[in-house]
């Protein structure tokens, strides 16, 4: 693990901030700046994978969440930047009385669209054009940014079993949750995602079919941020 990047570090209110990282110069050039401009406490513990050592996305981060010493834990991709120095301040308002939370972030879809806070790509373009200014309940979030209670984290961690690579672990996640009666939101909060994806969208067919097997029972779509999928 890096050495850990902190804002007034303590337990109680903050954010701790999880990155699995397999290129240094995205994450100091995109996260790691945006962070040392935020006005909340928060505290980055960020997991070196360039030598490809972590196989999957739900064992290292349900690992390094133990290590975590704020109330919310946030997941997020290497080549996010946050577009605001009150970013980790706003979006704590934000969740702060949201009922039945269990997970928020800044993409997600329910059955009336995407909804997202994002700009990605070289050039920046935005994900949707739908304008939104409070938090939206969506049933799916996207992995480039997700924030959960360390409270539900404890009690629900990520599919270790049915995710085994990189993908859909939030998507199966908010579905563990919507099972348990917990909510799902997309903040309006803006950030920037260098990524658009990977080209080869068929390398999280098998993840998908594996998470429709286990969510079956309970919901009869899944809608995420990579399409809409019947169980």
């Amino acid at each position: 693990m890096r050495g850990i990047l902190s804002n007034r570090v303590g337990r109680g209110a903050g954010i701790s901030i999880i990155c699995v990282y397999n290129n240094l110069e995205k994450l100091d050039r995109y996260l790691i700046p945006s962070l040392e401009k935020q006005t909340a406490a928060f505290e980055l513990l960020a997991i070196d994978n360039t030598a490809g050592k972590h196989m999957s996305a739900p064992a290292i981060l349900n690992q390094t969440a133990k290590k975590a010493t704020y109330e919310y834990l946030m997941f997020v991709h290497q080549d996010v930047s946050l577009c605001s120095k009150t970013w980790l301040a706003d979006a704590q308002r934000d969740m702060r009385f949201l009922p039945r939370l269990g997970a928020a972030g800044v993409a997600g879809r329910n059955v009336i669209g995407l909804f997202a806070a994002v700009r990605h790509g070289i050039p920046p373009k935005k994900i949707n054009r739908k304008r939104f200014f409070c938090p939206i309940r969506v049933q799916t979030i996207d992995g480039c940014l997700m924030i959960i209670p360390k409270k539900i984290f404890k009690a629900v961690l990520f599919d270790e079993k049915v995710i085994k690579g990189w993908y859909l672990y939030s998507v199966n996640f908010c579905l563990d949750l919507l099972r348990l009666g917990y909510r799902s939101y997309v903040l309006p909060r803006r950030i920037y995602h260098e990524s658009t994806g990977p080209k080869d969208r068929s390398r999280w067919h098998p993840t998908m079919q594996e998470i429709i097997e286990k969510h079956c029972d309970h919901v009869r779509e899944i809608y995420t941020t990579l399409g809409i999928w019947e169980t």
